[in-house]
């Protein structure tokens, strides 16, 4: 049955025997994946949330291809694996100019003249942009693996991107896992993650790309295990969102760089030595990622920061006139040119990310799941700043260094994506990286309000500096403030609530 007809490319269909192929692939990822549960169930009980992720995985990448199949006439994502098809074709013609665009990233005009006479030509406008075109040499690579699948590499493509986000989930259930049903709702079950982020999209690389560094800097900074192989999976992640989304990594950075910083200061016993530190770490941090991002200039492109006003006027001014969008559309008001005119948007740009498009503003079947799904995060915020309180919600941000980098990024990414998308159709793709911090930033807050209660009902000192590097049980502290007023020295070996040092 015809479905798409793309230029350069004719008809494009889901045989049948893509569906076949595609459930014995599923069938040797259950037999891997459910093998690998069953070693690691006994010692991390995390572990029984893998297959599961891994389910809503696949479904979210089976989901997007139905949907970019037979709801949307095709789309990037079609323009970015056809392409890429176009690329393999390039293979068996001329492998050395193969590997020159694959290996080397040539995508130069000269390159894409290449394929003037050959059947199937790639997408200039997804060819020649640096950031689309890492999406082709991904997508040329499965191509030749598939037999041209789009279903099967999408799948492919969804399974692989699953590690990134499991590690990134486990780093969080390492110092909190006691709540990792709360923390798998987060990573590995939020809808628009799981969709937007199982296609052949820019979405998918980075979201993996973005939780994977995560899980790499607490592995070398703080866990201090497998460095080099950490610092590789560091630089790579790194790599993959400046080549692909620059901007996501320009959050992160500071972000990171505030949760190394910080929990050094905290460890100072002195009040009057931090109280004299944290200014100036606060201004060395800001001054250390300006530098780096300053040096990073080039590689950032028109995300760097002497352009990024600029770009994020165009960007915004192309989404609102954009028809592809639909109707789709808010407004964040007019822009002056300047930095303070772009900061004065952070309340309605967060607001937007976080909480928008509003169930009533959903216009299509997949605004509609992001609609409710907003709904759900705007009722669990409400929720817990009335529970828990502003005041407490605060002090549990700063006084713990892993959820000061997750609700930082989160509400900076928020705001960055708020105030350059002013289009709900890219909103909710543009924003998932954020989505698992900013749920977990909440669910742990949750679990710090239960913990001082249940303190406070045993008439125990609730102390959240004990929880910096992981939840103690009340009973240790229990034991703690009961021991001569010292603190408590379960922190020598890893038991029940602690972070294990390998």
């Amino acid at each position: 049955m015809l479905l798409i007809f793309l230029p350069y490319h004719g008809e494009v269909v889901i045989e049948l025997w893509e569906y076949l192929l595609g459930l014995v692939y599923v069938i040797v990822l259950y037999m891997y994946f459910g093998r690998k549960k069953r070693q690691k169930l006994a010692l991390h009980s995390e572990y029984k949330y893998y297959l599961s992720g891994l389910w809503v995985k696949l479904f979210g990448a089976l989901f997007f291809t139905l949907i970019y199949f037979y709801y949307y006439p095709g789309g990037d994502t079609t323009a970015y694996f056809y392409s890429g098809v176009a690329m393999k074709q390039m293979l068996f013609m001329d492998p050395v100019e193969y590997l020159r665009q694959v290996v080397l990233g040539d995508n130069s005009l000269r390159a894409l003249s290449t394929y003037a006479s050959e059947p199937l030509i790639p997408y200039k406008y997804v060819f020649v942009d640096n950031r689309t075109f890492q999406a082709l040499r991904i997508s040329s690579i499965l191509a030749i693996f598939t037999f041209n699948s789009y279903l099967i590499s999408t799948f492919i493509i969804a399974s692989l991107s699953f590690f990134g986000i499991w590690a990134g989930y486990r780093t969080f259930v390492s110092y909190f896992p006691e709540i990792s049903g709360q923390l798998a709702i987060a990573f590995l079950f939020m809808p628009s993650a799981i969709f937007w982020g199982s296609g052949i999209m820019k979405d998918t690389f980075t979201f993996s790309a973005c939780c994977a560094w995560v899980y790499a800097v607490d592995e070398v900074f703080f866990k201090r295990r497998n460095v080099v192989s950490r610092v590789i999976l560091m630089l790579f992640c790194a790599l993959v969102m400046i080549q692909v989304k620059p901007y996501i990594f320009m959050v992160m950075l500071p972000a990171t760089l505030l949760w190394l910083l910080y929990m050094r200061v905290v460890r100072i016993r002195n009040v009057l030595i931090r109280f004299v530190l944290i200014p100036m770490m606060s201004f060395a941090l800001i001054s250390l990622s300006i530098f780096v991002l300053n040096r990073m200039g080039d590689m950032l492109d028109k995300f760097a920061l002497d352009e990024a006003v600029h770009s994020i006027e165009n960007i915004q001014g192309d989404m609102v006139n954009n028809e592809a969008y639909g109707d789709n559309k808010f407004n964040v008001g007019e822009f002056d040119g300047t930095w303070q005119g772009v900061i004065s948007k952070f309340p309605i740009a967060t607001n937007a990310a976080l909480f928008r498009p509003y169930l009533w503003e959903s216009k299509s079947v997949v605004i509609v799941l992001s609609g409710l799904e907003n709904l759900f995060v705007l009722i669990l915020t409400i929720y817990v700043l009335l529970k828990v309180g502003p005041r407490f919600s605060l002090r549990c941000i700063v006084s713990n260094p892993l959820l000061l980098m997750s609700m930082t990024f989160a509400i900076l990414f928020a705001f960055t994506v708020g105030v350059s998308t002013p289009n709900f159709g890219a909103l909710v793709r543009f924003k998932i990286p954020m989505v698992p911090f900013y749920m977990s930033s909440l669910f742990i807050i949750l679990f710090l309000h239960k913990e001082r209660r249940l303190a406070r009902n045993k008439g125990v000192r609730f102390d959240l500096t004990k929880y910096r590097m992981g939840p103690v049980p009340v009973h240790a502290n229990t034991r703690a403030i009961k021991s001569s007023g010292r603190r408590s020295p379960a922190r020598g070996k890893p038991g029940h609530g602690q972070v294990a040092r390998v």
